[in-house]
């Protein structure tokens, strides 16, 4: 069946709850300015009972990169999932105005995203693309409203997700660049 999501409006949900799974992720970083570039691999899972277990599999390149930013992110999505808090970028009706939608080039409908206000770690001023057949989530792109500290500015973000099974809708990349005081341009990639 097709759905119809050419005026998907603010009133409707974009994304789905949290639900349990097994993943392994890749993450990598790099600081272009020191040259640093640090990876690591974990399988990560999410109970039942809402917790996120992360197990290190293999990891290389800069221990700064791996504790400072890659561990650091892993142990920030087990923090937020355990206080109940989103760690997907939230979506209308309850953390941004949408404007009207529109079909882009590559034939997915975009709709433009504004937060209601400027708090909040993960709000987006950006887009967020939708598959036009079933209204699932491509992907969200834009930048974080808010800076996520003092050192770290201008932050871009893309996330990009796929159907998994039947009824999930999750995603399977993470890719960002962001300004960082004294070390200058930065790169985070995460894929599922």
């Amino acid at each position: 069946p097709t759905a119809e999501v050419s005026n998907l409006g603010c009133g409707e949900t974009i994304g789905s709850a949290p639900v349990r799974y097994v993943a392994f992720r890749r993450l990598e970083a790099k600081n272009e300015k020191s040259g640093r570039y640090g990876w690591l691999e974990a399988r990560t899972a999410l109970g039942d009972d809402g917790h996120l277990a992360v197990e290190v599999l293999a990891e290389g390149g800069s221990e700064y990169i791996r504790n400072k930013v890659l561990k650091a992110a892993l142990e920030t999505e087990q923090n937020m999932i355990a206080k109940g808090l989103p760690v997907q970028p939230p979506t209308p009706p309850d953390a941004h105005v949408c404007a009207d939608s529109i079909r882009d080039e590559s034939g997915l409908i975009r709709v433009p995203l504004r937060p209601q206000r400027k708090g909040g770690d993960t709000a987006v001023i950006g887009h967020v693309f939708l598959q036009p057949a079933t209204g699932d989530v491509v992907r969200i792109a834009g930048r974080l409203a808010k800076n996520p500290s003092f050192w770290i500015s201008q932050v871009d973000v893309e996330w990009n997700y796929a159907r998994i099974g039947k009824d999930n809708v999750l995603p399977v990349s993470l890719y960002s660049t962001a300004k960082v005081k004294m070390f200058g341009v930065s790169t985070f990639r995460m894929t599922y």
